[in-house]
Parts: C-alpha cells; structure tokens; sequence
C-alpha cells in the first residue's frame, strides 16, 4: 500500500541564532525528550506556507512570519514516503517573552548552527543543515 504524507518545519531565526524545542516522545525511555525545530504535517486541503505559520501559532502561542524556504526533503518511514519543506522562520522580538509552549513541549533555547550537533539527534536533520547557510 503506498502511503505519502507532506511535513513542515519552521526554522525560526534571529539574528546567528535557531530556536529548537524540547519535544516530548516517549516516557519509556530514559530521556523521553528530543530537540527540534518546530515541525507539523501539513492538513489535506492546507498550503504548506499556511501549516508552518500554524505550528508556530500553536505550538509557541504567537505569531510568525515566513522569510524563506531554504530546503525540502524526503525519506521513507518503512513503507511510507514523508516529503518535506523546511522554512526559514522569523517571529517578532517584541513577542518572545510570550512565548507558550504546549503541554507535549518542555522547553525553548536559542542556539547557534554550530551547536546544532549538542542538540539535535537526528543525523538526517543534521545532514540536510550541514552545508547551509541558513
């Protein structure tokens, strides 16, 4: 059976530094959560500039904005094919100190590109930044 679905991922951006969230994915591990960007499916019927915008929405409580997009990938997950695009993200400096996570998010930190590898386990995600100059 196939099986394609489109994500989203919002790389906010200020100035030399990313936002990445703490994820929470399985409290049966010993370290039940993950850094990341912020990332959604997109909805059937949904632009994917409308998702991203979404997931920031939803997921830190204000609103953002979309400056570029910088990549887009695919992979499969056993036999299903996940097609992505990867935006680069700005929210307003006036709004961070609003900003509210969701209950499935522990925390926020701005980091640099070059501590993306302290944070961020995903090797394909950090394969795909590698050679960027976001």
């Amino acid at each position: 059976m196939e099986n394609t679905y489109l994500r989203v991922k919002g790389i906010i951006k200020k100035d030399d530094k990313y936002l990445l969230i703490k994820r929470w994915v399985d409290d049966r591990i010993p370290d039940p959560f993950v850094w990341e960007f912020l990332d959604t499916e997109v909805n059937h019927g949904e632009a994917p500039d409308d998702a991203v915008l979404r997931a920031i929405r939803e997921l830190l409580s204000i609103e953002g904005k979309i400056e570029k997009i910088e990549y887009t990938w695919s992979n499969m997950l056993g036999d299903t094919h996940c097609v992505g695009i990867a935006y680069i993200c700005s929210i307003p400096e006036d709004e961070e100190e609003n900003i509210v996570l969701t209950e499935e998010y522990g925390e926020y930190e701005w980091v640099t590109k070059e501590e993306f590898p302290y944070y961020i386990e995903n090797r394909y995600v950090l394969k795909d930044l590698e050679n960027r100059e976001l």
